[in-house]
């Protein structure tokens, strides 16, 4: 996928979604470095604008975000509802409060909240 331009990413899609998908994902795979993430790990913005930006429903794509500058990038590009997959289970809490719009430092800790 590292080879791939927006047409060929939006050609599969079209295809996926043609054969009967209902949701596409959008591959960025654990290490956040392939896929929709180049290998440095940037995102490849160019091709993600192209995608959302095409007729295809954004609620029929699954974006794989498994770091933060990713999950953070989308929700504010797509919004709060957008449909995030690959995430770490440690990353679960966090990945809310980024979509509450809070900031991790903020929340409390069990231990704080059964002190107070």
């Amino acid at each position: 996928s590292a080879q791939m331009g927006a047409d060929e990413w939006l050609r599969d899609i079209r295809e996926d979604l043609a054969a009967g998908a209902a949701k596409v994902i959008t591959e960025a795979r654990e290490s956040g470095t392939s896929g929709l993430a180049a290998a440095n790990g940037e995102l490849r913005k160019d091709i993600l604008d192209q995608i959302l930006d095409c007729e295809i429903e954004v609620g029929q794509l699954m974006f794989e975000a498994p770091n933060k500058q990713l999950q953070t990038y989308l929700i504010n590009r797509v919004g709060t509802e957008v449909n995030l997959g690959n995430i770490a289970p440690a990353d679960l809490v966090p990945l809310e409060t980024l979509r509450l719009g809070l900031r991790g430092d903020t929340l409390l800790t069990m231990e704080e909240l059964t002190h107070a």
